[in-house]
C-alpha cells in the first residue's frame, strides 16, 4: 500500500499521484449501450479486456439497476475491477452476461454508497472534517450517489467528487462544503474522502452508520 502523506487539508482536492490499494464495492454508471471498456492498464489506450453492462433500467417503473464491482486498487483516476455482476433481484431478469475478470475502468463511470455523514479531507478518521449535512443525514441517498463519482481509493476508504450540476437545488442547500474540498477543482465541484461504504444498492448495510456528532 502506498504510504499516506499530506499537508493540512491538501488531499481533499488532490488527486492520487501513486497507486494505492483499496477495498470497496462500486456500481457501473454507464449509460452508453455498448456498455464500459475494461482495459489491461489504467489508461484509455491500453487493451479492453471485456465490457461491463450499462445501467439497466426497468422499462415500466424508471428503476435504474447497475452492475456492481468490487474495487481493488486506484491509479490516476483508474481503478482495478474484478468480479462484475448483474443484480438479477433488481431487475427481476437472467443475469445478463458481462467481463468478470480483473481490469482497469474510468472512474468517471463509478460510483459509490457511503453510509458516513462526515466527508473527510484524507483517508483517516482524524482527518479534518471537509463535508457534512447540516441536519446530520448521510452520504447514502440515491441523490448523493449519482451526484459522485469515484476519484481515488484507499484501505476501506473511497474519495468522491461531486459536481454540483448532478445534485437537485434541494440536496445542494443542505451540504455544507468547506473550501478546502474545492481547491484545485473546477468551479461546482468538491471532493471528500468518506468511508462506510456500502455495496448494496437495494437497502443498507448492517452495521456501519454515520459517524457520530
Amino acid at each position: 500500500m502506498v504510504a499516506l502523506t499530506w499537508a493540512g487539508t491538501a488531499l481533499a482536492s488532490s488527486p492520487t499521484s501513486a497507486r494505492s490499494q483499496c477495498e470497496i464495492g462500486a456500481f457501473v454508471q454507464e449509460t452508453d449501450p455498448a456498455g464500459l471498456n475494461v482495459r489491461a492498464a489504467p489508461n484509455a489506450k491500453a487493451k479492453i479486456l471485456g465490457k461491463l453492462l450499462p445501467v439497466h433500467v426497468d422499462p415500466e417503473q424508471g428503476y435504474r439497476t447497475r452492475a456492481e464491482v468490487e474495487v481493488v486498487a486506484s491509479d490516476n483516476g483508474w481503478f482495478l475491477i474484478r468480479n462484475a455482476r448483474d443484480n438479477a433481484d433488481m431487475t427481476g431478469q437472467p443475469e445478463r452476461p458481462m467481463y468478470k475478470g480483473e481490469g482497469w475502468v474510468s472512474g468517471s463511470r463509478l460510483i459509490v454508497k457511503s453510509q458516513a455523514n462526515v466527508g473527510r479531507a484524507a483517508p483517516l478518521a482524524s482527518a479534518p472534517e471537509v463535508l457534512r449535512f447540516r441536519d446530520g443525514d448521510t452520504f447514502d441517498s440515491s441523490a448523493m450517489m449519482d451526484g459522485g463519482r469515484l476519484a481515488a481509493c484507499m484501505g476501506k476508504w473511497a474519495q468522491v467528487e461531486f459536481s454540483e450540476g448532478r445534485l437537485p437545488a434541494e440536496i445542494r442547500e443542505k451540504l455544507q462544503v468547506s473550501p478546502p474540498a474545492r481547491q484545485g477543482l473546477p468551479a461546482g465541484r468538491f471532493r471528500a474522502w468518506v468511508d462506510k461504504i456500502c455495496d448494496l444498492q437495494e437497502t443498507s448495510c448492517s452495521g456501519l452508520g454515520g459517524d457520530a456528532p
